[in-house]
């Protein structure tokens, strides 16, 4: 096989471990998007009809501050009825998917650059050996 030839080989498969790295990245940070959006949204209790807040909300929480015995038990009501397994379980599924996609994608570009530097080696040596 000619050489030009084996080495566009070896820079698209570096080429394509770069791309899926970069795939498995984008899923995990949709996952980080997605576990964001279920915990930092207002919510509904599923056993009284109290609309729970937002944790980060501009306006001052009033169900948390209130003396009232019917707003502290409606405020301790949200703080237990959120939904806690499907943003953990986005989480969790992300690590994987952002260690695999940060191992391709290094892989993919350290090899591309490693051979391009191995490639500018060699034309300075044989322009040396002359």
């Amino acid at each position: 096989m000619h050489p030009l030839a084996v080495e566009q080989r070896f820079l698209d498969r570096a080429g394509r471990l770069r791309r899926w790295g970069a795939g498995l990245l984008i899923c995990a940070s949709l996952f980080w998007a997605y576990a964001a959006w279920q915990v930092l949204t207002p919510y509904g209790s599923t056993y009284n009809a109290v609309d729970c807040p937002a944790p980060v909300d501009a306006k001052p929480r009033e169900l948390y501050f209130d003396d009232a015995v019917g707003r502290h038990e409606d405020a301790l009501q949200c703080a237990s009825d959120r939904s806690w397994p499907a943003p953990l379980a986005a989480l969790a599924f992300s690590v994987p998917l952002s260690v695999a996609g940060t191992g391709l994608l290094t892989a993919g570009a350290v090899s591309a650059m490693l051979r391009r530097h191995d490639a500018a080696v060699q034309q300075t040596t044989a322009g040396t050996d002359r």
